[in-house]
């Protein structure tokens, strides 16, 4: 019998394999949801209290520099299609405001628990800033600041090992920020599809403003933020490997 993270391999290959992302609907992600919501740490052979120690060798070892990653990174498997990686996210680490445009991202937290804050674009009245409004950091990189959005913000969740997995899709809390509510939290992440084969890149994002009326905001695109970077973990888990004989993608 397969394993229960290659079960959700394979069944990641077959959906988007198989449909383009512009065809999946929430019907077509609820198998998938489903058997990702039965993953469990021991699943992937993860163990906090090894980044825990990695992280504390670090600290006294002078061949480093002593600086501790705020997230680390562990890469499971990539197609085409889509990817599986798991993001581990320490004391005062947070994946800031960013976007995975034109892709669905499937979350499920298996250790500690997490907080998201998301956004829904919308087609509003774009918001008009004067050049006094935006933050004198920002000024130098003229380029990004050209990008405001007009997005709802929607009602923030936070998840645990026992919550089913969050469904962040192109267009439904596509903008979004995920914080450790517990000194560790680690998540399964699946991406569709993949960075690599996506032509538009992951975008950051500063909120901007509050409407006085509504849930209305506008949020600023920027640098990627010089607070976040990612070490890098090996998977231990048992090995993955592609599902190849599904039909023709629509």
């Amino acid at each position: 019998m397969a394993a229960p993270i290659q079960k959700l391999v394979s069944l990641s290959s077959k959906l988007f394999g198989r449909l383009s992302p512009e065809k999946i609907t929430k019907d077509h992600l609820a198998p998938l949801a489903r058997n990702m919501n039965d993953i469990t740490a021991e699943d992937v052979m993860f163990d906090a209290s090894e980044v825990e120690k990695r992280d504390l060798s670090k600290q006294h070892d002078e061949a480093f520099d002593n600086e501790i990653a705020p997230v680390t990174y562990m890469h499971l498997h990539q197609e085409r299609t889509f990817s599986m990686s798991i993001f581990v996210l320490k004391s005062g680490g947070v994946l800031p405001l960013h976007d995975h445009p034109k892709m669905f991202g499937l979350l499920k937290v298996i250790h500690g628990s997490v907080k998201i804050i998301s956004y829904t674009e919308v087609n509003q009245q774009p918001l008009t800033l004067s050049e006094d409004e935006i933050d004198m950091k920002y000024r130098q990189t003229r380029s990004f600041y050209k990008n405001i959005k007009t997005v709802h913000r929607n009602k923030d969740i936070i998840l645990t090992e026992s919550d089913e997995c969050c469904i962040l899709s192109p267009t439904e809390g596509n903008i979004h920020e995920i914080h450790p509510e517990t000194k560790m939290a680690a998540f399964l992440d699946i991406l569709a599809p993949p960075y690599d084969n996506n032509d538009q890149c992951c975008h950051y994002y500063k909120e901007m403003a509050a409407s006085k009326v509504s849930d209305t905001r506008w949020l600023l695109e920027i640098p990627q933020p010089a607070s976040y970077w990612c070490d890098t973990i090996d998977y231990r888990g048992p090995p993955l490997s592609s599902y190849v004989n599904f039909p023709q993608r629509n």
